[in-house]
Protein backbone atom coordinates (compact mmCIF):
# COMPACT_ATOMS: atom_id res chain seq x y z
CA UNK A 1 0.00 0.00 0.00
CA UNK A 2 1.49 3.16 -1.10
CA UNK A 3 1.68 6.24 1.50
CA UNK A 4 -0.67 9.00 0.52
CA UNK A 5 0.85 12.61 0.51
CA UNK A 6 -1.93 15.18 0.07
CA UNK A 7 -1.58 19.18 -0.63
CA UNK A 8 -2.20 21.73 1.72
CA UNK A 9 -5.98 21.61 2.19
CA UNK A 10 -7.44 25.01 0.61
CA UNK A 11 -9.73 26.83 3.46
CA UNK A 12 -13.20 26.91 2.89
CA UNK A 13 -14.85 30.03 3.37
CA UNK A 14 -18.36 28.95 4.58
CA UNK A 15 -16.27 26.82 7.10
CA UNK A 16 -14.07 29.69 8.24
CA UNK A 17 -17.26 31.57 8.88
CA UNK A 18 -19.21 29.24 10.85
CA UNK A 19 -16.26 28.72 13.12
CA UNK A 20 -15.29 32.28 13.60
CA UNK A 21 -14.79 33.07 16.96
CA UNK A 22 -17.18 35.89 16.97
CA UNK A 23 -19.68 33.80 14.77
CA UNK A 24 -22.70 31.60 16.29
CA UNK A 25 -22.93 28.00 15.11
CA UNK A 26 -26.30 27.79 15.15
CA UNK A 27 -26.25 27.85 11.42
CA UNK A 28 -24.59 24.79 11.65
CA UNK A 29 -27.19 22.60 13.22
CA UNK A 30 -29.74 24.39 10.72
CA UNK A 31 -27.91 23.52 7.70
CA UNK A 32 -27.04 19.79 9.00
CA UNK A 33 -30.65 19.49 9.84
CA UNK A 34 -31.62 21.25 6.52
CA UNK A 35 -29.34 18.40 4.50
CA UNK A 36 -31.21 15.43 6.71
CA UNK A 37 -34.57 16.02 6.01
CA UNK A 38 -33.40 16.34 2.19
CA UNK A 39 -31.90 13.13 2.08
CA UNK A 40 -34.44 11.18 4.29
CA UNK A 41 -37.59 12.16 1.76
CA UNK A 42 -35.18 11.26 -1.12
CA UNK A 43 -35.25 8.28 -3.63
CA UNK A 44 -31.81 7.40 -2.83
CA UNK A 45 -32.69 6.68 0.94
CA UNK A 46 -35.54 4.63 -0.22
CA UNK A 47 -33.46 2.67 -2.43
CA UNK A 48 -30.37 2.57 0.21
CA UNK A 49 -32.71 1.26 2.62
CA UNK A 50 -34.43 -1.57 -0.01
CA UNK A 51 -30.62 -2.30 -0.65
CA UNK A 52 -29.68 -2.95 2.85
CA UNK A 53 -32.76 -5.11 4.21
CA UNK A 54 -32.24 -7.24 0.94
CA UNK A 55 -28.84 -7.70 2.06
CA UNK A 56 -29.57 -8.14 5.95
CA UNK A 57 -29.64 -4.96 8.01
CA UNK A 58 -27.68 -6.72 11.47
CA UNK A 59 -24.50 -4.49 12.05
CA UNK A 60 -25.75 -1.56 9.12
CA UNK A 61 -25.99 2.15 10.48
CA UNK A 62 -30.08 3.23 10.61
CA UNK A 63 -31.87 5.77 8.78
CA UNK A 64 -31.55 8.58 10.98
CA UNK A 65 -27.86 8.04 11.61
CA UNK A 66 -26.81 7.71 7.57
CA UNK A 67 -29.31 11.34 7.26
CA UNK A 68 -27.26 12.89 10.33
CA UNK A 69 -24.22 11.79 8.33
CA UNK A 70 -24.93 13.17 4.94
CA UNK A 71 -25.92 16.52 6.68
CA UNK A 72 -22.55 16.82 8.56
CA UNK A 73 -20.70 15.81 5.44
CA UNK A 74 -22.49 18.03 2.97
CA UNK A 75 -22.01 20.82 5.76
CA UNK A 76 -18.42 20.66 6.19
CA UNK A 77 -17.36 19.82 2.05
CA UNK A 78 -14.22 17.69 2.84
CA UNK A 79 -11.52 16.75 0.37
CA UNK A 80 -9.92 14.01 2.61
CA UNK A 81 -12.57 11.39 5.09
CA UNK A 82 -11.03 8.66 6.94
CA UNK A 83 -13.79 6.15 8.38
CA UNK A 84 -13.21 2.81 10.54
CA UNK A 85 -15.51 -0.15 10.14
CA UNK A 86 -16.47 0.64 6.93
CA UNK A 87 -18.13 -2.92 6.11
CA UNK A 88 -20.76 -3.38 3.31
CA UNK A 89 -21.32 0.44 2.42
CA UNK A 90 -23.93 1.91 4.27
CA UNK A 91 -22.50 4.70 5.80
CA UNK A 92 -20.22 5.13 2.86
CA UNK A 93 -22.41 5.43 0.38
CA UNK A 94 -23.67 8.89 2.09
CA UNK A 95 -20.98 9.98 2.50
CA UNK A 96 -19.96 9.72 -0.93
CA UNK A 97 -23.80 10.92 -2.03
CA UNK A 98 -22.99 14.13 -0.32
CA UNK A 99 -19.86 14.76 -2.12
CA UNK A 100 -21.60 14.21 -5.24
CA UNK A 101 -24.29 16.31 -4.59
CA UNK A 102 -21.54 19.54 -3.05
CA UNK A 103 -19.61 18.06 -6.38
CA UNK A 104 -16.47 17.96 -4.76
CA UNK A 105 -15.12 15.75 -7.68
CA UNK A 106 -12.13 15.30 -5.91
CA UNK A 107 -12.29 14.14 -2.12
CA UNK A 108 -11.53 10.77 -1.72
CA UNK A 109 -13.40 8.56 1.35
CA UNK A 110 -10.65 6.11 2.77
CA UNK A 111 -12.76 3.08 4.08
CA UNK A 112 -11.09 0.77 6.54
CA UNK A 113 -12.78 -2.69 6.92
CA UNK A 114 -10.88 -5.45 8.94
CA UNK A 115 -13.03 -8.54 8.10
CA UNK A 116 -12.09 -10.72 4.95
CA UNK A 117 -15.27 -12.21 4.93
CA UNK A 118 -17.75 -8.83 4.07
CA UNK A 119 -18.58 -7.97 0.97
CA UNK A 120 -16.91 -4.07 1.73
CA UNK A 121 -18.46 -1.86 0.13
CA UNK A 122 -21.15 -4.04 -1.51
CA UNK A 123 -24.03 -1.62 -0.97
CA UNK A 124 -22.27 1.40 -2.68
CA UNK A 125 -24.54 2.22 -6.21
CA UNK A 126 -22.47 1.56 -8.82
CA UNK A 127 -22.37 5.11 -10.03
CA UNK A 128 -20.81 6.64 -6.18
CA UNK A 129 -18.69 3.39 -6.20
CA UNK A 130 -16.61 4.12 -9.63
CA UNK A 131 -16.21 7.67 -9.06
CA UNK A 132 -12.98 7.72 -7.97
CA UNK A 133 -13.66 9.05 -4.60
CA UNK A 134 -14.40 5.77 -2.73
CA UNK A 135 -10.86 4.05 -1.69
CA UNK A 136 -11.55 0.57 -0.04
CA UNK A 137 -8.94 -0.15 2.50
CA UNK A 138 -8.43 -4.12 3.94
CA UNK A 139 -6.62 -4.43 7.21
CA UNK A 140 -6.00 -3.31 11.13
CA UNK A 141 -6.13 0.31 11.13
CA UNK A 142 -3.58 0.05 13.63
CA UNK A 143 -1.44 -1.15 10.86
CA UNK A 144 -2.27 1.30 8.73
CA UNK A 145 -1.26 3.90 10.96
CA UNK A 146 2.15 2.52 11.75
CA UNK A 147 2.88 2.19 7.90
CA UNK A 148 1.73 6.10 7.52
CA UNK A 149 -0.64 4.64 4.97
CA UNK A 150 -3.37 7.33 5.83
CA UNK A 151 -3.55 11.12 4.76
CA UNK A 152 -3.02 13.99 7.07
CA UNK A 153 -4.27 16.25 7.50
CA UNK A 154 -8.18 14.87 6.70
CA UNK A 155 -11.22 17.08 7.47
CA UNK A 156 -13.22 13.76 8.88
CA UNK A 157 -12.73 10.93 10.77
CA UNK A 158 -15.52 8.56 11.35
CA UNK A 159 -15.30 5.72 13.90
CA UNK A 160 -17.15 2.54 13.39
CA UNK A 161 -15.86 -0.22 13.99
CA UNK A 162 -14.92 -2.36 17.03
CA UNK A 163 -17.34 -0.53 20.01
CA UNK A 164 -15.89 -1.52 22.99
CA UNK A 165 -14.67 1.53 25.17
CA UNK A 166 -11.23 0.92 24.95
CA UNK A 167 -10.49 0.80 21.41
CA UNK A 168 -12.97 3.14 20.34
CA UNK A 169 -10.88 5.74 22.86
CA UNK A 170 -7.60 4.75 21.11
CA UNK A 171 -9.19 5.58 17.59
CA UNK A 172 -10.61 8.99 18.99
CA UNK A 173 -7.20 9.43 20.75
CA UNK A 174 -5.04 9.05 17.84
CA UNK A 175 -7.23 10.59 15.17
CA UNK A 176 -8.33 13.75 16.85
CA UNK A 177 -4.65 15.06 16.37
CA UNK A 178 -5.00 14.73 12.75
CA UNK A 179 -7.81 16.39 12.08
CA UNK A 180 -7.68 20.04 10.61
CA UNK A 181 -8.90 22.83 12.60
CA UNK A 182 -12.98 22.86 11.98
CA UNK A 183 -12.66 19.07 11.34
CA UNK A 184 -14.58 16.64 12.64
CA UNK A 185 -14.44 13.65 14.47
CA UNK A 186 -17.53 11.60 14.62
CA UNK A 187 -18.92 8.06 15.65
CA UNK A 188 -21.56 5.69 15.55
CA UNK A 189 -23.16 3.74 18.96
CA UNK A 190 -21.86 6.18 21.25
CA UNK A 191 -24.54 4.96 23.58
CA UNK A 192 -22.68 1.91 23.61
CA UNK A 193 -20.42 3.08 26.57
CA UNK A 194 -18.88 6.26 27.73
CA UNK A 195 -15.85 6.39 25.97
CA UNK A 196 -17.37 9.66 23.52
CA UNK A 197 -18.57 12.00 26.24
CA UNK A 198 -15.53 10.77 28.46
CA UNK A 199 -13.15 12.01 25.43
CA UNK A 200 -15.33 15.11 24.64
CA UNK A 201 -14.97 15.48 28.21
CA UNK A 202 -11.20 16.04 27.90
CA UNK A 203 -11.42 18.71 25.71
CA UNK A 204 -12.64 20.96 27.41
CA UNK A 205 -10.98 23.63 29.34
CA UNK A 206 -12.35 25.75 32.31
CA UNK A 207 -12.18 29.38 33.49
CA UNK A 208 -10.99 29.12 37.32
CA UNK A 209 -13.37 32.11 38.72
CA UNK A 210 -16.48 31.79 36.83
CA UNK A 211 -16.17 27.69 35.86
CA UNK A 212 -17.43 28.46 32.33
CA UNK A 213 -15.54 26.93 28.99
CA UNK A 214 -12.46 28.80 28.69
CA UNK A 215 -12.21 29.24 24.69
CA UNK A 216 -9.06 29.97 24.35
CA UNK A 217 -7.78 26.75 25.90
CA UNK A 218 -10.98 24.31 24.44
CA UNK A 219 -9.68 22.36 21.80
CA UNK A 220 -13.19 21.62 20.36
CA UNK A 221 -15.81 24.64 18.61
CA UNK A 222 -19.34 22.56 19.04
CA UNK A 223 -20.30 18.61 20.04
CA UNK A 224 -23.61 17.47 19.51
CA UNK A 225 -25.68 13.22 19.21
CA UNK A 226 -27.85 13.21 16.92
CA UNK A 227 -30.10 9.18 17.09
CA UNK A 228 -26.79 7.28 18.03
CA UNK A 229 -24.04 10.17 16.10
CA UNK A 230 -21.48 11.92 18.18
CA UNK A 231 -19.35 14.40 16.70
CA UNK A 232 -17.03 17.08 17.80
CA UNK A 233 -15.67 19.99 15.70
CA UNK A 234 -11.59 19.99 16.15
CA UNK A 235 -10.30 23.64 17.42
CA UNK A 236 -6.54 23.67 17.07
CA UNK A 237 -4.88 24.99 19.82
CA UNK A 238 -1.87 27.41 19.08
Amino acid sequence: MRVFQLPQRRQLKQTTQALSPSTSLYSMWDAVARFAKEIRASEFMSDMISRRDAYGSEGVMGALDCATLYGLTRWLRPEVLVESGGFIGMSSAFILKALADEKLAASKLYSIELSEDCEQGVLIPEALRSSGGFVPMRGRIEHFLEGNQLPQPIDIFLHDSSHSYQHMLWEFRQFWPRLRDGGLLVSHDIQMNAAFPEFVTKTYAHEKKTGRRDMQRTSHYEWGRWGYIGFAIKRQID
